[in-house]
């Protein structure tokens, strides 16, 4: 139902909306305008009377009006739009007004909608979000006990190493470790004290590397540790470094013939990977060497670093 309210109620009602309106002729002078589009002009509703937009608004938002009519002309619409007016950003509506039987577009009415407050709590919501979606990957790709990547992180940085160091003609390194006699260690000791062997191992190892590398518990007690930009013998003086570095630790165990906690590492590295490889190929190729150059490493008595040559 339309009620027919007397002109001096709609005037009324028009002055006292809560979102700034504005009415525009062709040539972009105001018609009218209520209190709250007085304020954002920072002016008065006498002054704005009659008065051009270009005596209020930057040229950009006049030309937007002028082409709005051009649009409105061909029959189009005006999607809802973003500005930015004195340092507070706006969704805009535009509504033609028409009259005649042509129906003519002779003026537009301009509702501005400030959404500064929306915009800056969607920013903190997406910033939120991306945080949790960071957190999430991180989860996804740690092992929980160690604090190390987990084999899915180790396929996304060395397929994406691989390309890089592929692309760039750059050395790439992989070393495996085993923890000696971890089974027997388990068994005399229980698996709490097991747990915190291993995370006291997977401290020592990222003490040994730079932070560009990057360390992953493979499975159980084996551990594998990715050296980017790193050559074979680059890659042998780091894992001894780990070696030492896990001896260091001084873990007790009996059913060692070492009387502590001891690592094997088996090496393979590569001074350039041939293009046209895929990287998955290569990864699996230099995990299967350095898999190899760890059983070399137990056969020799463990608690040593074994390197294998690889050829593409």
């Amino acid at each position: 139902m339309i009620y027919r309210l007397p002109i001096e109620d709609l005037r009324q009602i028009f002055l006292s909306l809560p979102v700034p309106v504005c009415l525009l002729d062709r040539e972009t002078h105001y018609l009218g305008a209520n209190h709250r589009y007085a304020d954002i002009c920072n002016t008065s509703l006498d002054v704005l009377a009659g008065k051009s937009m270009q005596d209020f608004c930057p040229p950009e938002l006049v030309a937007n009006a002028r082409r709005d009519f051009q649009v409105l002309d061909t029959g189009g619409i005006i999607p809802a739009h973003e500005i930015i007016y004195r340092n507070t950003t706006f969704l805009v509506s535009v509504s033609p007004l028409s009259h005649g039987r042509d129906k003519t577009v002779s003026a537009i009415a301009v509702t501005l909608t400030d959404i500064s407050k929306l915009k800056l709590e969607f920013a903190a919501v997406n910033e939120n979000l991306a945080v949790a979606y960071k957190q999430m990957q991180e989860h996804a790709e740690t092992d929980a006990l160690t604090g190390l990547a987990n084999r899915h992180g180790l396929r996304q940085f060395f397929e994406r190493e691989l390309r890089r160091c592929t692309q760039e003609q750059r050395p790439i390194s992989v070393a495996i470790i085993d923890v000696d006699y971890f089974k027997s260690y388990n068994d005399h000791y229980g698996h709490v004290a097991g747990d915190e062997g291993l995370k006291a191992i997977a401290s020592a190892i990222r003490s040994s590397i730079r932070s560009r590398d990057y360390a992953t518990r493979y499975g159980g007690e084996e551990l594998v540790v990715i050296l980017p930009d790193t050559d074979l013998a680059g890659a042998e003086h780091v894992a001894e470094t780990i070696l030492h570095a896990v001896r260091s630790l001084s873990i007790q165990h009996k059913g060692s013939p070492f009387e502590r906690i001891t690592v094997s590492i088996g090496v393979v590295g590569v001074k350039t990977v041939p293009r046209g490889l895929y990287s998955a190929d290569v990864r699996d190729s230099l995990l299967r060497s350095a898999d190899k150059a760890l059983y070399a490493a137990k056969d020799a008595g463990r608690n040593c670093v074994k390197v294998w040559n690889d050829k593409f």
